[in-house]
């Protein structure tokens, strides 16, 4: 299929009485399977970093698939207060209906969305109607044990490397600045274990990491246990965030048992940072959602 065929539709939709913006790249002759993008939180909006969501919806249209871009309540061009990421089921659910109602002939949707977005997906998926699987890149999974444990091993494996040891000797890093912010973290940490009467290590609730089910990521997990469909992550090399997520799948067997399942694929990107901002992971990111779009259409 010729990119010339596909059409670039834009669309207001409501969601709880919001207008929410999103644009259409719909195909000639679209799949049944179509791919909805979900904005990571913060300065973006449905064009993506560094235009990526444009890069994707324009080379799956040209190959026959469906894309929408949108952006969520408060993001964007779109009204309304921006609720976060772990809030977005209302928005996800207006935009797969508003898609499906732009494209009748996809049936069934896929989120694709990175970070934050990931999370969101995560959280919310399993009950937005319409919503047959998941593409999930480097979610967004970070706590403070988890972030400590990852940057342990970051700077542990730095004291092996030539580079690092060149730049201590020529005064390249600031020892003053890295010794007061570490002294500043633990006089924090300290304060916030006396003020809430909680032992170190331990959760407000006294109880472990896991155990609080209002947490985002208490309810990532809930969220992805509940999801039914097909499920890619797509993960980078020079990532911390995918380390983070990483951390968090090795020390948690409820995770694990997830994570683990046969509906759970996972590819790796060595190479990429966290956005996928570089051209070849970019193509490489948009070829991976192509191939398992084609490869969820064939299993139908």
């Amino acid at each position: 299929m010729n990119a010339n065929t596909m059409k670039e539709i834009p669309l207001v939709f409501d969601c709880l009485g919001d207008d929410l913006i999103g644009i259409v790249h719909k195909p000639e002759v679209p799949s049944e399977i179509g791919v909805l993008t979900i904005v990571a939180g913060g300065p973006q909006y449905r064009a993506g970093v560094g235009r990526g969501m444009v890069s994707l919806a324009r080379s799956l249209a040209s190959r026959g698939v469906a894309v929408m871009r949108f952006d969520y309540r408060g993001l964007g061009d779109s009204s309304g207060a921006f609720l976060g990421y772990d809030q977005m089921a209302e928005d996800l659910q207006a935009a797969v209906n508003a898609f499906r109602e732009a494209v009748p002939e996809v049936k069934k949707v896929v989120l694709w969305g990175g970070c934050d977005a990931a999370s969101g997906a995560m959280i919310h998926g399993w009950k937005v109607t319409g919503v047959q699987s998941l593409v999930l890149g480097n979610p967004w999974v970070s706590t403070e044990e988890i972030r400590s444990a990852v940057l342990r091993k970051h700077y542990t494996k730095r004291l092996g490397e030539a580079q690092f040891w060149k730049k201590l000797v020529r005064f390249e890093y600031n020892l003053f600045d890295y010794a007061a912010a570490g002294i500043k973290k633990v006089t924090r940490r300290i304060a916030r274990v006396f003020s809430s009467g909680a032992r170190p290590g331990a959760t407000a609730a006294g109880g472990n990491a896991g155990d609080n089910p209002g947490r985002p990521i208490d309810r990532m997990l809930a969220g992805l246990r509940q999801f039914e469909g097909p499920v890619l992550f797509l993960m980078s090399g020079r990532s911390l965030v995918s380390n983070e997520f990483d951390e968090l799948i090795k020390g948690s067997p409820a995770w694990q048992a997830v994570y683990k399942r046969p509906s759970c694929r996972r590819l790796d990107l060595p190479d990429a940072d966290q956005t996928f901002s570089d051209g070849d992971s970019r193509a490489r990111v948009n070829q991976a959602i192509l191939d398992w779009v084609t490869e969820l259409q064939k299993g139908q």
